[in-house]
């Protein structure tokens, strides 16, 4: 019965460090791609139209009073932005000579008077929210949009635009998550993975102990541990700058040693469970196990590879971003397997453990 609670135990665990930091890098990825590229803001200007269609104008003389123009009201709320594209067109006061933004400006810097007319046009504005995919989302939390409006500014990103660098390879993962906001998503994550990594190689080891009668700490164990280590103080330490080299050095080096002995740990840990499988076939479905071995070898063999690869070959950045980013996310496999491996009749049948 414990053994069957914590073989439980072992699964959820197992699910949820592949959930967890799969949400934190793709969904950190997703989160930087829809702010980079959001568009609604308060700087579009409130015109008094007559009526809000296609084709309506409005008229104004921009003079020293009203400041040309330049200070009308600005919308405060993104709802309240015009659906369609507003065409800006400049006269001179008499409204017969058109004027470009160069010589309305001189008009103003000479501070005389120019005429400025506002037509609706038919194209419905990409920067109006009621216009937007998610404007059913925007009636819901009003205050989530409005937010990001406000505070985009203080935004910062690894990119300019949207990037899927797990195909072209656009920038590294840690350019994506280490900077404000994104990394209030990815940095929890991360450490709560720390957390679930430690409790996951703990709780392999103790079932294996209840099933082999052992009380011995299993090699996998310490790899484990030093793995989580590692990975927390890689996460810790993301994003920060030392002016002596020799401290970024170290810093890049926690991820290095966490990839090691997370494979170190997998590896040790498959090697004890294919020695004992014929005392394991009653707790494990083979073919998974198998699965598990073979994925377990081909990371193994893979990193070799590409280790290698690195030492020999400056790859361009591109490529490396690609094996980057793929790399990490087919790591998470391992736990998609382990949470899979253990038999259903374990849990329909706790008297069997």
């Amino acid at each position: 019965m414990l053994i069957h609670k914590s073989i439980s135990f072992l699964r959820i665990t197992a699910l949820l460090l592949f959930v967890v930091p799969l949400i934190g890098l793709i969904g950190s990825l997703l989160v930087h791609n829809y702010l980079v590229s959001y568009s609604y803001s308060y700087n579009e200007e409130i015109i008094p139209f007559k009526k809000v269609s296609p084709g309506s104008t409005y008229e104004i003389l921009c003079t020293n009073e009203n400041k040309f123009c330049s200070e009308n009201k600005k919308i405060s709320k993104l709802s309240q932005c015009n659906k369609f594209e507003i065409i800006i067109d400049h006269f001179s006061k008499d409204g017969l000579l058109k004027l470009s933004e160069e010589e309305a400006f001189n008009v103003m810097k000479n501070k005389k008077m120019y005429m400025t007319k506002y037509t609706i046009s038919d194209q419905f504005s990409k920067s109006c929210i009621l216009n937007g995919k998610t404007y059913y989302l925007y009636k819901i939390f009003p205050s989530f949009f409005e937010y990001i409006a406000s505070n985009k500014k203080n935004f910062s990103f690894g990119t300019s635009g949207s990037v899927n660098p797990l195909i072209y390879g656009e920038t590294s993962i840690s350019n994506i998550v280490k900077r404000y906001p994104v990394k209030f998503i990815f940095k929890p994550l991360m450490f709560l993975s720390v957390f679930l990594m430690i409790i996951y190689w703990l709780l392999y080891n103790k079932v294996l102990s209840n099933i082999f009668n052992s009380k011995s700490i299993n090699i996998f164990l310490i790899f484990g541990v030093l793995s989580a280590i590692f990975l927390f103080l890689h996460v810790y330490f993301l994003g920060k700058k030392y002016e002596i080299e020799i401290f970024n050095q170290i810093r890049r080096s926690y991820i290095v040693f966490f990839i090691l002995f997370e494979i170190l740990a997998q590896a040790y840990l498959l090697k004890l469970i294919w020695k004992q499988r014929n005392n394991l076939k009653d707790y494990f479905y083979e073919k998974v196990l198998i699965s598990k071995l073979t994925f377990v070898l081909f990371i193994c063999i893979g990193s070799l590879i590409l280790l290698l690869i690195l030492v020999f070959y400056d790859l361009a950045a591109k490529v490396d971003y690609i094996l980057e980013w793929n790399y990490f996310l087919i790591l998470l496999i391992y736990y998609f397997l382990s949470f899979l491996i253990w038999k259903k009749s374990l849990f329909r049948d706790p008297s069997s453990a």
